[in-house]
């Protein structure tokens, strides 16, 4: 082998380690640039919790009254990793329903203090589903975090016990009056001071919760004020009664029981008319 062709070997090998070396920097590049995004965009989202919320509130409410709900949320770009609140989470609070022009919550907007706040609901004056609607946005600086959640009420009509007290030629102060259902206390009467030979009516709204069908009473006594102050008419006790209806029965079982035995009989009726004209057949 010639001087010449050995030089042109070495130079064609050179040149293909060359080509060899690029395509490998070529093809760990992308790679290595794959493999680094998701850890970038871990980091990001990592920065703050996610938003956690609640309300804590009944879930009927009697028409036209008012009930309290306790929002509280936490997390989000206000609230650093390590837990020390550096921003702030504002809340915006609408209701949807078949009419819900008399129905209100107070306040509608606002900052959460100390994470929670209580919302005053007034319900409408008829018996619908309110759904309240709750807007959450979690911020610090100019990053910022939104998220929504729902809560139904069913607005019912509640029971209404009303009286009156009278007071004799002395004065009475203040007391209050347990009410009860059943002969369970669920309530109470606050009496303001009644002066001398005045009266004072009360009402008290009583919205039912999970009451077996049937008979019910709610009752309030003045038994411990005996000889102070009674009722109109010189009663110690008034009360009111009022039926609780049970679920309408479910005639499925029934129709699917009567159609079987139906075709039960059916079969009967066709396996007996067959052995009778296999019978006379075979004479």
């Amino acid at each position: 082998m010639t001087a010449d062709r050995i030089a042109f070997h070495r130079w064609a090998c050179v040149g293909f380690l060359a080509v060899l070396a690029l395509v490998a920097v070529g093809l760990s590049a992308p790679a290595h640039a794959a493999a680094s995004a998701p850890s970038i965009q871990a980091a990001s989202s990592s920065a703050y919790p996610p938003i956690q919320h609640s309300v804590k509130g009944p879930s009927i409410v009697g028409e036209a009254l008012k009930a309290e709900y306790n929002l509280t949320a936490s997390g989000g770009p206000a609230l650093a990793a390590n837990g020390t609140t550096v921003g702030f989470i504002d809340f915006n609070v609408t209701l949807s329903g078949t009419n819900v022009t008399s129905a209100s919550v107070d306040p509608p907007t606002g900052v959460l203090l100390n994470g929670s706040v209580i919302l005053t609901f007034t319900a409408p004056n008829l018996s619908e589903v309110v759904t309240m609607h709750i807007k959450l946005t979690s911020s610090y600086n100019t990053t910022n975090e939104t998220t929504n959640f729902t809560q139904s009420i069913q607005i019912v009509p509640p029971y209404v016990l009303t009286g009156t007290l009278v007071a004799g030629p002395t004065a009475v102060t203040g007391f209050n009056m347990t009410v009860t259902l059943d002969g369970t206390p669920v309530g109470v009467v606050k009496v303001p001071t009644i002066q001398a030979n005045s009266t004072y009516t009360f009402t008290y709204d009583y919205v039912p919760v999970s009451l077996a069908p049937g008979w019910h009473t709610i009752a309030v006594s003045l038994t411990p004020e005996h000889g102070l102050v009674e009722f109109k008419g010189g009663v110690q006790q008034i009360s009111l009664d009022f039926y609780i209806a049970g679920a309408p029965p479910d005639y499925a079982l029934d129709v699917g029981i009567g159609i079987a035995a139906f075709a039960g009989a059916v079969f009967i009726w066709g396996a007996v008319v067959a052995a009778r004209r296999r019978g006379r057949r075979a004479r």
